[in-house]
């Protein structure tokens, strides 16, 4: 159920961070990575390299900088 959340959320932003799943799914960090790195290796989703920061500043939490997206059909 909450995997199948997570899928919608994606499908429907397309890329977000692991911040912005958090929050809006009220699922722990640690529980997201898990299922998340379960759908990258099904080549549903891929982790986006990972910005030094944000906007200029140098005080965002890591997870905000953590960001997957959406990929239409799997890798094969």
């Amino acid at each position: 159920m909450i995997l199948q959340g997570l899928q919608d959320y994606l499908r429907e932003h397309n890329t977000a961070s692991l911040t912005q799943m958090e929050a809006s799914l009220g699922v722990s960090a640690d529980a997201l990575r898990g299922m998340l790195n379960l759908l990258e290796r099904k080549g549903r989703v891929q982790r986006l390299p990972r910005p030094e920061r944000c906007h200029g500043c140098s005080l965002c939490d890591g997870h905000a900088l953590e960001f997957y997206c959406w990929r239409d059909s799997p890798a094969p």
